[in-house]
């Protein structure tokens, strides 16, 4: 954090502003979700480091300081986001480990929220893979990944994926110590809700599992195995690997063991390739186990904060208590959803009747909090601790209207009060599209492979921005099946 912005965009407070103790000495950083800077804390005599929520697209500073909504229509996104962004911050307060970004406050101002945490003298992997790329080693990539492992690893034993782990993520300082920042919650769940694959999802750095749109494939430790593996494929090659999803069709990534790197091992780059694997399945199932593959040796047990010394973080969805492991897949394109074991799956039938149950049992208690689109002046309801989700802060901090959702094997479908009667088509899509029923968002296909939709008549649009729309119209009978197939490669943009 030790390049300081000589001028920042109209959004930013001013030198000299003072918020709570602390007076902005400079900007450390602008986003489109947040803005950074550095501060003293005349209360404790210390640097600090403040970020603040500020979504440019939504909102913008007002003559007072304040930060007001660009459209009324934004309000419910920019106030699900800010509670996503508060979330986080009590969240990471709880910890006090040397890789995972301290937290020292947190508090609202400005009709905005603020964090205080600790100033770090050093750089992101990105700035130093542009600036300094000498510095780059097997040894220092060995450092660096086993310190952000171990910051993993306490993030695990609270049962939650950190699923943002990227080159700007993680700052390396002076002393050659790596620390593991923020979750991006707040620009997560602002991409959610607004469908916006290309603001939650980072290029490169994304597992496959991450592009489904909803909840059909599991995800897990190697979720996160994935994202550093590509951090340090970043950080040798001086490139991202290719996206997941294109991966999938023809995998254009020549393993790094085969590449004949200078001054790397074959035990290492092995490792890394095993941590890149395409499907979930293939790669390391735990930190334990990518960390032997690479052959580094564990460090310092984490450290937490006394129990009661935080508020705990109460909207995080927990990952089940023994993370999945996906069962394997005979065909790669067609993989839709890994089988979480040693959990088993639930029958279909079983899981629709159970919740349809619950459903409804809530919608009579008034829980107004169970579908996805906002409501007006609706707050976000805390969330229930679901077993197979392991979003941060995602699903369960939107305001919703009540409306029941059925889930099956492959997608969530909307649905009336009692069981509907459902039809299911198979998606055999080629390279790639995004996938759109009635207007609606469903995943992107492959990996996504079936839905399963209310009989009646849909518009199914398949879009692939490197070719023109898809689009057709289909009359499902009930309990009928069919197939919906595109070869978008043999038409022309």
């Amino acid at each position: 954090m030790t390049t300081v912005l000589a001028n920042g965009s109209e959004n930013c407070l001013a030198v000299g502003t003072r918020l709570s103790d602390f007076e902005v000495t400079g900007i450390l950083g602008e986003g489109g979700f947040g803005i950074v800077y550095i501060a003293f804390d005349h209360a404790l005599q210390r640097t600090v480091a403040i970020k603040e929520y500020m979504p440019g697209a939504l909102a913008m500073r007002g003559a007072d300081q304040s930060v007001t909504m660009r459209a009324e229509r934004h309000r419910d996104t920019f106030n699900v986001g800010l509670k996503s962004f508060i979330n986080e911050a009590r969240f990471l307060a709880q910890f006090d480990h040397p890789s995972l970004v301290k937290v020292y406050r947190f508090w609202e101002q400005n009709r905005t929220a603020y964090t205080a945490m600790q100033y770090y003298d050093g750089r992101t992997i990105k700035d130093i893979v542009e600036t300094s790329p000498e510095q780059i080693s097997e040894a220092w990539c060995a450092r660096i990944v086993r310190q952000i492992l171990e910051a993993l690893e306490m993030l695990y034993t609270m049962k939650i994926l950190h699923r943002d782990v990227s080159p700007d993520n993680i700052i390396v300082q002076e002393n050659g110590d790596a620390v593991l920042l923020d979750f991006g919650s707040a620009r997560q769940i602002i991409g959610d809700m607004t469908k916006g694959l290309t603001v939650i999802l980072k290029p490169g750095y994304a597992p496959v599992e991450q592009y489904a749109g909803d909840a059909s494939l599991e995800q897990g430790a190697y979720t996160d195995i994935y994202a550093l593996a590509a951090v340090m494929y970043f950080a040798i090659l001086r490139e991202a690997p290719p996206t997941s999803i294109a991966r999938m069709i023809k995998d254009p990534v020549a393993p790094l063991r085969q590449r004949g790197l200078p001054g790397y091992s074959d035990t290492f780059l092995a490792a890394l390739d095993k941590g890149l694997a395409v499907l979930a399945q293939d790669r390391p199932q735990t930190i334990a186990e990518f960390r032997a593959l690479l052959g580094i040796a564990a460090g310092e047990a984490p450290r937490t904060r006394p129990a009661g010394s935080t508020q705990r973080f109460a909207t995080l969805e927990r990952l089940p208590a023994t993370l999945p492991a996906p069962a394997p897949a005979p065909n790669p394109v067609a993989v839709l959803a890994p089988g979480a074991a040693p959990r088993p799956r639930a029958r279909p039938v079983a899981r629709l009747t159970v919740l349809a149950a619950v459903l409804l049992l809530m919608a009579v208690a008034g829980y107004g909090w169970l579908a996805r689109a906002p409501q007006s002046g609706a707050a976000p309801a805390l969330a229930p601790v679901p077993a197979p989700a392991p979003v941060i802060a995602a699903e369960a901090a939107k305001p919703t209207v009540p409306v029941p959702v059925f889930i099956t094997d492959d997608v969530a479908v909307p649905a009336a009060a009692a069981l509907p009667e459902t039809a299911s088509y198979k998606l055999v899509l080629k390279p790639w599209g995004t996938v759109y029923v009635d207007d609606k968002e469903r995943g992107v296909s492959p990996p996504l492979k079936r839905l399963v939709l209310p009989a009646g008549k849909h518009k199914i649009r398949v879009v692939n921005p490197e070719f023109p729309d898809y689009v057709t119209e289909v009359v499902l009978g009930k309990d009928k099946t069919g197939t919906i197939e595109h070869d978008f490669s043999a038409t022309k943009k």
